[in-house]
């Protein structure tokens, strides 16, 4: 950009802030956010935003007016994302992480040996299939009614996650109370969320992320509640799939949060079908007409296929079911997930951004008996099944060393078909 130019541009910004300033004008400001970001945007080799514009995750502005400079060259930006599958705690694992001499709950060693593969991205994400209402909500549980210790977001948020989903089929367990109780508690832990809110200002706002420059927005919608009724006066507690609120929310985080990349998690799909349902596929092409990047499906408990999905208007990365990521159930599929790690890049020099599947790690939950208490861990399965000696390290016995086996084959066929295809596209 000519030097001239990128002066006018530089002053203009400037009165347009002290207008927004003294006018306390809201259309003034929002405007002159998307400009700065534009103008950032699209000649990033002559402007370098200052360290306030780098957002805190969960930041629901459109960008700052910061100090810009002249920068030497363009460079690619880039961050990876991780994703995981249903996080549920049944009855059983309620009791298990219970430490009666500490009066307290601690799950931890449930995510132990999965954690230090979250330090391999820069931002994770996972499916909150429980609430976190309070042991005063009718005490602790498991399905059909979930309600599990709030001790569980704090080991979450060591374990590496940054942001949890938490519109499904159970956010209204503990009913609309025990919805605000679980944000809460997830806030209290550190975590950020999506998919409910506590009001309708805040279901309003658009999660965005902005990373190494990168400007991701998040969302998440459930096909319903499980028959529980949302009050008609508090349709904001969750977010139910409808097209036309979808389209709303992702066209606000374009156009109003200037969102580069839009993320959404969908609750969708038949349980324990291994094959994504014509619904899901078709619900899959309409949010990418609509904007949609990447699509992290949860819900049929059971690790289905990943694609991209290309439609006249656009493309789209679309996992339609990671699996259950830590859970009780014990039968054939739902005994095993997988963490997603995505590069999303922004090239400068042709203003692209290119969508990636870099790779999985299978995951595998191992149930077992230590004295006269059940055990959970969830395994890396590669890592675990390239040790020496698992069986004696990880105790496991040899019908689930023969089950990791068969669930990393599993997991492989179904995420990388005999050819396997290229999960990468450009916008």
């Amino acid at each position: 950009m000519h030097k001239k130019t990128g002066f006018v541009i530089i002053l203009v910004i400037a009165i347009l802030c002290c207008l927004a300033t003294v006018f306390h004008a809201p259309i003034i400001e929002t405007f002159t956010e998307n400009l700065v970001y534009l103008v950032h945007h699209r000649y990033p080799a002559y402007f370098r935003q200052g360290h306030a514009s780098e957002e805190p995750a969960g930041q629901n502005s459109a960008g700052d007016c910061t100090t810009v400079e002249p920068l030497p060259e363009a460079v690619p930006r880039e961050f990876i994302l991780a994703a995981t599958g249903d996080i549920m705690i049944h009855s059983p694992q309620i009791t298990s992480a219970y430490r009666e001499n500490e009066g307290r709950y601690d799950f931890y060693e449930n995510f132990f040996y999965v954690e230090p593969y979250f330090k391999k991205a820069d931002f994770v994400v996972g499916n909150l299939e429980t609430t976190l209402a309070g042991e005063e909500f009718g005490g602790y549980s498991g399905y059909p009614l979930f309600n599990s210790p709030p001790e569980l977001a704090a080991v979450l948020k060591k374990g590496g996650f940054d942001l949890l989903s938490t519109a499904n089929n159970h956010t209204l367990d503990r009913g609309p109370s025990g919805v605000i109780n679980t944000i809460n508690n997830i806030e209290k832990a550190g975590l950020d969320f999506v998919g409910t809110a506590r009001c309708r200002e805040e279901r309003e706002k658009v999660y965005l992320l902005s990373k190494n420059g990168i400007r991701t927005a998040f969302l998440a919608y459930s096909y319903g509640t499980n028959g529980l009724p949302v009050p008609p006066d508090k349709d904001y507690l969750i977010n139910l799939i409808d097209e036309e609120l979808i389209s709303k929310d992702i066209f606000r985080a374009k156009n109003t949060h200037a969102a580069d990349i839009i993320v959404v998690c969908m609750h969708w799909g038949q349980e324990y079908q291994r094959v994504p349902s014509e619904r899901q596929k078709e619900l899959a092409r309409i949010l990418i007409d609509l904007g949609a990047d990447i699509i992290i499906g949860n819900h049929p408990h059971v690790i289905q296929p990943a694609e991209i999905v290309e439609t006249e208007k656009s493309s789209g990365l679309v996992f339609y079911s990671l699996g259950n990521f830590i859970s009780n159930q014990r039968e054939r599929y739902c005994d095993a997930g997988m963490i997603a790690f995505i590069k999303i890049q922004f090239e400068p020099e042709t203003d692209t951004y290119s969508i990636s599947l870099l790779e999985i790690e299978p995951t595998w939950v191992h149930k077992f008996k230590q004295g006269e208490r059940w055990k959970y861990r969830i395994l890396p399965v590669r890592e675990v099944l390239n040790t020496a000696l698992p069986q004696e390290i990880f105790n496991l016995s040899p019908e689930s060393f023969q089950r990791m086996q068969e669930a990393l084959r599993e997991t492989m066929e179904i995420i990388y078909p005999c050819p396997p295809a290229e999960m990468m596209f450009c916008k």
